[in-house]
């Protein structure tokens, strides 16, 4: 297991010029699931504004008899 660890560094750190740390993966887990929960709110948000101002704008349908 460390080998991998070892070699995701070293990949990493040659292409992109950051280190990996897997302690750190610890403390970013938490930070993406806010940031993943507050999309889904926005996304919740968004789609209650559209059917809110489609359910204002159409027409009720008459009834042709």
């Amino acid at each position: 297991m460390d080998t991998i660890t070892t070699t995701i560094a070293e990949a990493t750190s040659a292409a992109a010029g950051i280190g990996f740390t897997p302690n750190n993966l610890a403390e970013t887990v938490p930070i993406m699931g806010k940031g993943m929960l507050g999309i889904f709110i926005v996304m919740g948000i968004i789609i209650l504004c559209v059917s809110g101002l489609n359910r204002l704008g159409t027409k009720p349908k008459k009834d042709k008899k």
